[in-house]
């Protein structure tokens, strides 16, 4: 009825290990598991014989769709059977094996252990994916890509998760989602996702949870959902572990180090990781049309760009046990992030006819810094009755963003005005303070229920600072009062939630509401504008479903809705000038978005085939939206507001089949229908589109694995436009050395044909039409290698909840454009 993640790694060896022991058994030992209650067969559940005080078995395997069981052991003796199940008490039976060769145990009972997971699941075979009625799970530490790649390129294998060629995440079709590490928010990574996971080492990764109908107790922000990263590794041994790892390619170098050790009752486990990457040249062609202008009517600009920077990461984790009932557990990491750009661009301004109007050449100098900061500690008081706990959470979350840039112009010809030479310098700041108060109490063998309360305190800063020279001199950069500004935003966030969860026999269900105030306080330290307040209530509801069909097939269905406030870039106001004829600013006046989801979904698995669906339909009618227009002055505008009228029907696939022995295939893909509107402006869009990354698997002699990629996407559909196509395809071959397979080494080549791609976007208005196209070197040439010393069975310990805060769209992830 229930199944585990460690079935779906035994499904896998089984067959090979007890193929060695079927060469040697004389006894076999056979029986029936069923369920104590309702005498239906326990299909596939893990039975072992084990020796006295072994840590190996004698013998494992599957009990099939029936519940039979057939094992084969080669000595006599006195052993132990073990028949265990995910939800379900552990059977236990004595055994003796002597002159009698077959034994035939009978029926064995198994029932249900309340203090095991209180939601239906159904898992692969192979262990790769999980469904659960709220989330689906992609299993990196099962995967062997997972060695040597980066995480941003292992997400493109996750249900539900888009990476498209320019290497940007969605989530289910939409951008706004909030990323999470170990169960808790990571503003950093919510605000640069791309940016950090493609520095960020897979083999770091545990597994990668998608939970797009996130219960009550989860913040309401972030319309799409949560991506949690879970990095905490388990294995098999006593004593420690020791992990590092290299990865270089012709784009970035990277090397990373996991450690894991237990002292008596704590336990720590660390993570760090340092690299650098270089941003190949990429050339760029740009035509903006001006309809209603005859003389400053095309805009034409081409040009080059290149760049390289730096990323670390670091995380340390660890946990006490004071008693069997109190549990510490604490957290700390770090994200950091720098880039460095060069690029050089030609503008040229023409008229109707096509004659040179004015024309001039814009070199920008770009520096920019991102490192954040997060701390936590959870403390985990479990009671005498069963399954009921009280925790109690601190969070400490800071991010900063530095950024510095110097525009300086060349080659003028004929400008209708003067230019000045720009420069820029913007630091933002959001430090977040966070606490919080769980208590979960069963009601019954079949309720129960959670509350907690929440409170977040939340600054954001933004000071910019702009410097101004006549153009075409070496003169000092002279401070710009006027346009400079200094900007904070105070927020006070206070919640609450009560969670309801059910079980009996094949259903499951949850349900939950949430209530959060959100105070927010604006002020000009300069005096530049007035200072302003305002207050937000929301009353956030959710309810799921889920139904075992059979034992291998599941049902789900949910609803939720999720808001998405705006971050402190999309609310700024500073203006910034990215070229003579365009601007960007923000909108300090948005107020929070909210989407309405809806979704069913259906899983199925074998002994070689596995299925996960989902179909989704998400209605917001005031979405946070990037828009531009053309001002007044023939400038482009960019700017944000959640005036988004969005409709969006998506169907999500995730296969994995073994074809034969040693042969699998695996994908991944969606497709769906969006339309998207703004009554103010007269914007609308809408049409299908698709996505997919699928991958044939091949298991060779001498322990090398070949592996063939490919993956792509059809255009965006984005409120003013639509985006590019894309396509991409890798080899890899992998091996591995020495005993337990310590040593894994991967060599990788990828798009060596047709090396150059092309990214075109294109936006359309009623105003202007604009045609953007950067040619862009997609070569990857690589190598991987980890080496794995020593071994450890302790698990770094988790209360059993904690901080979670995914409130926050970022500036970069505007939710009006979708993929499906």
């Amino acid at each position: 009825m229930h199944q585990t993640k460690m079935k779906r790694i035994i499904s896998v060896l089984v067959f090979l290990f007890t193929a060695v022991l079927n060469t040697m058994a004389q006894y076999m030992v056979s029986g029936v598991v069923k369920d104590s209650l309702s005498s239906q067969p326990e299909s596939y559940a893990t039975v072992r014989i084990m020796p006295p005080g072994a840590q190996q078995p004698a013998a494992i395997g599957l009990t099939d769709s029936l519940g039979h069981f057939s094992l084969k052991v080669a000595k006599a003796g006195k052993y132990q059977l073990i028949c265990s199940s995910i939800g379900r008490r552990p059977v236990f039976r004595a055994l003796t094996l002597g002159q009698q060769k077959q034994v035939n145990l009978g029926t064995l009972l198994i029932s249900d252990d309340a203090n095991m997971l209180q939601t239906a699941t159904v898992t692969a075979t192979r262990p790769l994916v999980k469904a659960e009625v709220d989330k689906l799970s992609y299993s990196m530490a099962e995967d062997p890509d997972a060695q040597t790649n980066s995480l941003l390129e292992m997400l493109r294998k996750v249900p539900m998760v888009t990476v498209d060629g320019e290497d940007n995440i969605q989530i289910n079709g939409s951008s706004s989602f909030k990323v999470y590490v170990d169960g808790k928010p990571n503003q950093m990574m919510s605000a640069n996702p791309s940016l950090i996971f493609k520095n960020y080492p897979a083999s770091a990764i545990k597994k990668v949870e998608v939970i797009t109908n996130p219960g009550a107790r989860y913040d309401a922000e972030g319309t799409a959902g949560v991506l949690n990263i879970v990095t905490n590794v388990e294995t098999s041994m006593s004593g420690y572990t020791l992990t590092p790892a290299l990865r270089i390619d012709n784009r970035m170098q990277m090397g990373s180090l996991f450690g894991m050790v237990q002292l008596g009752k704590l336990t720590l486990s660390a993570n760090y990781g340092i690299g650098t990457y270089q941003h190949v040249r990429s050339t760029q062609h740009g035509e903006r049309e001006v309809f209603a202008e005859t003389v400053n009517h095309l805009l034409t600009n081409s040009g080059d760009d290149r760049g390289h920077g730096m990323a670390q990461f670091g995380s340390l984790d660890g946990s006490y046990e004071f008693s069997k009932h109190d549990l510490l557990s604490f957290n700390a990491g770090l994200n950091s992030y720098s880039a460095h750009g060069d690029p050089h661009v030609d503008n040229v301004m023409s008229d109707v006819a096509g004659n040179k109007v004015y024309g001039y050449h814009q070199h920008t100098h770009q520096h920019q810094s991102l490192p954040g900061v997060n701390a936590s500690a959870d403390w985990q008081h479990t009671f005498a009755k069963e399954d009921q706990s009280l925790t109690l959470s601190y969070r400490l979350n800071t991010s900063r963003m530095h950024s510095r840039y110097t525009n300086t112009y060349s080659e003028l010809y004929n400008m209708p005005y003067t230019l000045s030479d720009l420069r820029y310098d913007t630091r933002n700041q959001s430090p977040e303070h966070t606490g919080q108060l769980d208590f979960t109490t069963p009601l019954g063998k079949r309720h129960k229920l959670s509350t907690g309360l929440k409170y977040i305190w939340r600054l954001n800063r933004s000071d910019n600072e702009q410097f101004l020279r006549p153009s075409g001199t070496d003169t000092e950069f002279a401070y710009d009062d006027i346009s400079s500004l200094r900007y904070r935003q105070r927020g006070d966030i206070a919640a609450a939630y009560a969670e309801y969860n059910y079980k009996w026999k094949r259903l499951s269900a949850m349900a939950g509401t949430r209530y959060e105030y959100y105070h927010i306080h604006v002020s000009y330290p300069d005096g530049k504008r007035e200072d302003y307040k305002t207050s937000l209530s929301d009353l956030v509801p959710s309810v799921s479903l889920g139904y075992n069909l059979t034992d291998t097939k599941m049902l789900r269905l949910g609803y939720n809705m999720r808001i998405a406030r705006p971050d402190v870039g999309s609310l700024s106001p500073y203006v910034t000038q990215n070229s003579q004829e365009s601007v960007s600013y923000g909108n300090p006046n948005m107020k929070s978005a909210k989407a309405h989801n809806m979704e069913v979904g259906f899983s199925t698995f074998s002994t070689s085939f596995n299925l996960n669906t989902t179909l989704t339909y998400s209605l917001s009618n005031n979405g946070i939206t990037e828009y531009s227009f053309i001002d007044e002055g023939g400038r482009l505008v960019n700017t944000y507001d959640n005036f988004l009228h969005s409709k969006r029907l998506t169907l999500n696939a995730f296969l994995n089949w073994t074809i034969v022995k040693g042969t699998s295939l695996n994908l991944n893909g969606g497709g769906g229908y969006v339309d998207m509107h703004v009554r103010r402006t007269g914007d609308h869009n809408h049409g299908f589109g698709a996505d997919f990354w699928g991958g044939l698997t091949q298991q060779l002699p001498l322990k090398l694995k070949a592996e063939l990629w490919m993956g792509g996407h059809t255009r965006f559909v984005m409120l003013q436009g639509k985006s590019t196509s894309f396509l991409m395809y890798m080899l890899n071959l992998s091996r591995s050395f020495l005993k337990e397979d310590r040593l894994k080494v991967a060599v990788r080549a990828g798009n060596f044909f047709n090396r150059y791609r092309h990214f075109r976007t294109e936006t359309i208005t009623s105003q202007y039409h604009q045609l953007s196209d950067n040619r862009v070197d997609f070569l990857r040439l690589g190598i991987g290698i980890s080496y794995r010393l020593g071994s450890l069975k302790a698990q770094v310990k988790k209360a059993a909840r904690s901080i979670e805060n995914d409130d926050v769209q970022s500036s970069g992830s505007s939710g009006e454009e979708q993929q499906m």
